[in-house]
């Protein structure tokens, strides 16, 4: 005789925590009119590769993170993820950002960790400063930093950073580097004082698979600095088991 039975709330739980604590997931536009996108028969490698160009309308991947306070309380027979939002934003250029679906993929290469400071400034402005751009030669994108400088920044070890935004697609060991330009406009240095440079300590090493996608009734066309943001709603049900 078969028996149904209840996993515990425990089981459901810590296979919420386990499956997307401390996980990365990036959010890709894709063009692709017409594909009804069907898990397990679509093949996931085709279907990606119509992602939008980086850039084209200002377009570029938006990472979402969970931590332990993101883990809600068993209800509704399961056990929810908080909302996490990503949006995508035109940037007021002549070129449209257009797209059919946005997929949501396993994370990789999104830093954790910074090395020291290699290269600095010959002096700087005390002070916190956030969110800071950079770029780098290698192939990752979307990497923002907080910089502290202290005791005027004239020494490396006067620059600490740190990760805002982890980004996609960087290695250990890149080369990371805060433009002057940059410094100059948040206020960090003075124009001639040079750029920062620093190094890419750690990074995730997620597979880059499918995890979900998501059809609009139309697609999306964004132009004028007009934007479009997508909500993640990720839950893990009790469902009976024999």
């Amino acid at each position: 005789m078969t028996v149904a039975a209840q996993v515990s709330v425990a089981e459901i739980t810590e296979q919420v925590t386990s499956r997307f604590v401390d996980r990365y997931y990036e959010c890709l536009a894709i063009y692709s009119p017409g594909v009804d996108y069907i898990p397990g028969v679509t093949d996931d490698a085709s279907f990606l590769a119509n992602e939008v160009t980086i850039g084209t309308g200002g377009y570029d991947r938006q990472v979402i993170y969970y931590k332990n306070a993101d883990v809600g309380l068993y209800a509704d027979d399961g056990v929810a993820l908080a909302t996490k939002a990503t949006t995508f934003s035109h940037d007021g250029s002549a070129t449209s950002l257009e797209f059919s679906h946005v997929a949501l993929v396993q994370g990789s290469g999104n830093v954790l960790t910074l090395g020291s400071v290699a290269s600095n400034p010959t002096a700087g402005v005390d002070g916190t400063y956030t969110n800071l751009p950079t770029y780098t030669g290698g192939s990752g994108s979307g990497l923002t930093v907080d910089l502290t400088i202290t005791s005027g920044g004239t020494l490396a070890a006067h620059y600490a950073v740190t990760v805002n935004r982890p980004g996609y697609g960087y290695a250990a060991s890149d080369t990371i580097m805060v433009s002057e330009a940059d410094l100059v406009s948040a206020g960090a240095v003075s124009a001639g004082a040079g750029s920062l440079g620093f190094s890419v300590a750690t990074v995730t090493s997620g597979t880059g698979t499918v995890f979900a996608v998501a059809k609009p009734a139309a697609t999306v066309v964004l132009t004028s600095g007009n934007e479009a943001v997508f909500y993640w709603n990720v839950k893990q049900y009790n469902y009976p088991v024999a």
